[in-house]
């Protein structure tokens, strides 16, 4: 579990700098759905709110390989449909054991990751530039449009008592 666990530790931060909208999305959705797991909401042997969350984080694949143009995203929903499996099938056929649904789920979970890892992979084969770079330098056009727009706000609040605002510090 651990293995998986800096897995994804690489993986979602790799997606997010060098990948596009859609991989930014997806390792958001998936640092979520980690966080999931270090919450105590475990009901018995039911644990229903980790369930639900595979349930919802299926759901959101879905959407996400219908609305975009990349192939990983139904890998990815293929994934996360087949932990589904394994959680209705362990919880219908008590011959199952807890122990072979967890190891079905995290041996999926390191085809989640490592199917996130691929689609990144295939960005920066193909040359597309990084969401990152352009979610940066969008904030940095802002920030330097508010400080055009208001230049004196920032030397007016600096300036000591008695000297005019209007003074400029160059």
């Amino acid at each position: 579990m651990w293995a998986g666990f800096w897995l994804g530790m690489v993986v979602y931060p790799a997606a997010w700098f060098l990948g596009g909208h859609v991989e930014r999305f997806a390792a958001a959705v998936l640092i979520a759905l980690c966080a999931n797991f270090f919450l105590p909401w475990d009901l018995g042997d039911l644990y229903l709110p980790g369930r639900i969350a595979n349930w919802v984080c299926l759901l959101i694949f879905l959407w996400l390989s219908v609305r975009s143009d990349r192939w990983w995203p139904l890998l990815m929903a293929a994934n996360l449909a087949l932990q589904a499996l394994a959680d209705v099938v362990g919880f219908l056929d008590p011959g199952i054991s807890d122990y072979g649904v967890a190891s079905a789920k995290i041996g999926l979970g390191y085809l989640v990751d490592l199917t996130l890892m691929f689609g990144v992979l295939e960005r920066w084969l193909a040359g597309e530039a990084p969401a990152g770079q352009t979610a940066w330098a969008r904030a940095h056009r802002a920030t330097l449009a508010r400080r055009r727009r208001k230049p004196d706000a920032r030397h007016r609040a600096a300036a000591p008592l008695g000297e005019p605002a209007s003074a400029s510090p160059a």
